[in-house]
């Protein structure tokens, strides 16, 4: 699995388009069979971040997103950043879900000396 991940830093009163720029993205490319889902996140308040984040079974179906006319409305969004955008991209080979969780959570580390948080 491939994952992007853009953190957009709106200026005041830009939030909205950014939003919206995403959100058309996010309907779009959910039909896409290679799209294993997209998501947006916003920090509540003026000034603060917007992340976009995309993720992909296959790097070729990646490449072909990012060549895309529809990817231009995510360049689009970034251009709306009052500070460079960070783009990142992770290609992960290993993923866990509640069963990592229940893993350490009853298998811990003797010499685990962190605190809960």
């Amino acid at each position: 699995m491939l994952l992007s991940l853009i953190t957009i830093h709106p200026f005041p009163g830009d939030e909205s388009k950014i939003i919206d720029v995403l959100d058309s993205m996010q309907r779009l490319i959910a039909t896409s069979l290679d799209c294993q889902g997209c998501l947006i996140t916003a920090e509540a308040g003026t000034g603060k971040s917007i992340c976009y984040m995309e993720r992909w079974r296959t790097r070729e179906a990646l490449d072909r997103h990012l060549r895309s006319t529809l990817y231009c409305r995510v360049l689009e969004a970034m251009e709306l950043s009052r500070i460079p955008p960070t783009v990142e991209f992770f290609e992960i080979t290993g993923i866990g879900g509640l069963d990592l969780i229940e893993s350490v959570r009853l298998h811990p580390v003797d010499n685990d000396k962190s605190e809960p948080i």
